[in-house]
């Protein structure tokens, strides 16, 4: 029987098109005898096969049922396998092309081409029968599957990179990445916005009295909090140690300090537990919008959120604040105002 082209597990190729079932080659030939001679041997063998006449088709079938091996002929009408073969690569995760050639010169250069092109390997036609096609299929299939099995790792990797072990937001790399996204999506667009850092009240304390364990636990809890309390398009990031960032574009700052009143609101209403012991945690914030003259990395509008988070801390902590720069912090609007954020 045929190796199975794909593990029932994976059920999908890391977010890209349906797999058939556990897995399916699609044999590509304009000569319907050439299609079904390899169609029967590979179906003895085990295998699920999909056949198209020509390379258009192919790219049709293809998109309806991401086969991981597709064999095709080089010389067909309306997209030759050449330009299929190009077509193909151009996926995400490419499926392995085996190309299918006849004697003559001209199918020999190709297949050469083919081959520098990408393609996992060439086969004579009359070699396209029993024991050594499905052995290339073997062949093509197993390096496919860790192929595909390589990117899902890869994709994993760079996600932990980029997120908090401990609190499961995005961590500093993670928000300096965004920053400079959505600054240049602001730009762009000409929208405004909006960031907030927030940072826990007398953390050290905690630490020192509770312990780090109790610590991780109050950081990971204030984190969960502050994530239902953000919309769907904020971004929450851990900024480093207890403070963070939250991300909200399309905010302007009305709706900048109702947001980081509601954070301030949302923290302080209700004690958390950690570590057997229930107790009251506050938080204090600062706000900035976007400004004309904040340069492409967003360091000043980071600067202008980090003067109003001080402010905050200096005028008695559990309150939101911005900074005018001209020395004269402003206070946020009452919880009753907040709805200027949504």
């Amino acid at each position: 029987m045929g190796t199975a082209l794909v593990a029932p597990e994976q059920g999908r190729r890391a977010g890209v098109e349906e797999v058939c079932g556990d897995g399916a080659v699609l044999v590509v030939d304009d000569s319907p005898l050439a299609r079904r001679v390899v169609s029967l041997s590979l179906q003895r063998a085990g295998y699920r096969v999909i056949e198209a006449a020509d390379g258009e088709e192919a790219l049709e079938r293809y998109a309806e049922c991401a086969a991981q091996v597709v064999i095709t002929d080089i010389s067909m009408p309306r997209l030759d396998g050449l330009q299929l073969l190009e077509r193909l690569r151009a996926h995400e995760l490419a499926p392995e092309v085996i190309l299918l050639t006849a004697s003559r010169s001209g199918d020999a250069e190709a297949a050469i081409q083919a081959l520098r092109l990408g393609a996992h390997d060439y086969l004579a036609k009359e070699e396209a029968v029993g024991e050594a096609l499905v052995l290339a299929v073997q062949r093509a299939a197993e390096r496919n599957r860790l192929q595909t099995e390589n990117a899902i790792l890869a994709t994993e990797l760079s996600r932990r990179s980029m997120t908090d072990s401990l609190t499961g937001v995005g961590n500093r790399r993670s928000f300096d990445a965004a920053l400079a996204h959505e600054v240049a999506r602001s730009r762009r667009t000409d929208a405004p916005l909006c960031l907030v850092l927030a940072d826990i009240d007398h953390f050290k304390g905690i630490n020192d009295h509770l312990g780090h364990v109790a610590g991780d636990e109050i950081l990971s809890a204030f984190a969960a909090r502050v994530s239902s309390t953000i919309r769907c398009s904020d971004r929450l990031f851990r900024y480093g140690g207890e403070e963070f960032a939250v991300l909200a574009p399309d905010v302007t700052l009305a709706g900048g300090l109702a947001l980081a009143e509601r954070i301030v609101a949302a923290v302080a209403v209700a004690p958390f537990e950690a570590f057997g012991t229930t107790l009251p945690v506050t938080c204090s914030a600062g706000v900035a919008v976007l400004a004309p003259e904040d340069e492409a990395s967003g360091r000043s509008f980071v600067a202008r959120a980090d003067a109003g988070l001080y402010t905050a801390k200096r005028g008695g902590r559990n309150c939101a604040r911005i900074d005018d720069g001209a020395g004269s912090p402003r206070r946020v609007r009452p919880v009753a105002r907040a709805f200027e954020y949504f």
